[in-house]
This record gives C-alpha cells, sequence and structure tokens, in this order.
C-alpha cells in the first residue's frame, strides 16, 4: 500500500487524485513556451502530474487547458517539480527520454475552483463506471 492509499484508508476518506487518474490529452502553453501536447497522469483542486517529451524548466509559469468535455477551462500554475521518466530507443535508433512534471495550480477563482471539481466529479463517476461494468 503507497503512502497516499494509506492516508486515505487511515482517514476513511476517498482519494481524489487516485479515482482521477485518468489518461487525457491536454496541452500545456505559458510565457516562453510553445504549446505543448501532454498526458494528465492526476489531477486534483490543487494541481496536476503530467507526462511530456519536452524538458520543462521548474518554476516557470504555464496553462493547463481542460478540453471541452471537462468545461474547456484554462487553470494558471507553475511548474513545482520536472524530472525524467524513463527513455527509449526509436527504429531509426534516435533516443528519446520521457518526463513527468508537477504543476501548482495558482490563484484559481472560485468559478475556476468549481468547474475543476465538477470535472474532478465528472472523471470520478466515470472511473466507478468503468469498474463495474464488465471484462469484455
Amino acid at each position: 500500500m503507497t503512502q497516499q492509499e494509506s492516508k486515505s484508508h487511515m482517514t476513511g476518506m476517498p482519494d481524489r487524485r487516485r479515482t482521477a487518474r485518468m489518461t487525457i490529452p491536454w496541452h500545456l502553453s505559458g510565457p516562453g513556451l510553445e504549446l505543448r501536447l501532454v498526458r494528465l497522469l492526476d489531477l486534483s483542486p490543487g494541481g496536476a502530474r503530467i507526462e511530456h517529451i519536452e524538458p520543462l524548466r521548474q518554476g516557470i509559469e504555464c496553462f493547463v487547458d481542460l478540453p471541452p468535455a471537462l468545461g474547456r477551462l484554462r487553470l494558471s500554475g507553475q511548474v513545482a517539480w520536472t524530472g525524467i521518466r524513463g527513455s527509449e530507443q526509436s527504429v531509426e535508433g534516435e533516443h528519446r527520454q520521457h518526463f513527468q512534471s508537477g504543476i501548482a495550480f495558482t490563484g484559481l477563482p472560485p468559478h475556476q475552483q468549481a468547474v475543476l471539481a465538477e470535472a474532478l466529479e465528472r472523471l470520478k463517476a466515470e472511473g466507478e463506471a468503468a469498474n463495474r461494468e464488465p471484462p469484455r
């Protein structure tokens, strides 16, 4: 059992980040960065963990755009940490690294917090429904 699972097991409260873990195409943009496609790994009211192919600088300000299905919302944030997750070699022999970064949301006004909370509830409900469906 992970430390986070242990913590939510002890408090009896569900781990929101755990239930919201979905692979969703997202993009991240910010000052000094081009638009980048990333993969969302974790989402919570306070931030997100993403996977991407180009390094991000810790501390840079950025935006995470929710897709229309989750409320089409631009959340401002800051790269809290970044690190190499792994690497692979392409057929052509090119070596590619994969990175993960944590984004801490900053200055979200109440209406954005409400839309984010709704998106998290939607993800949680979809995850629970998917777990109830029998495997094919």
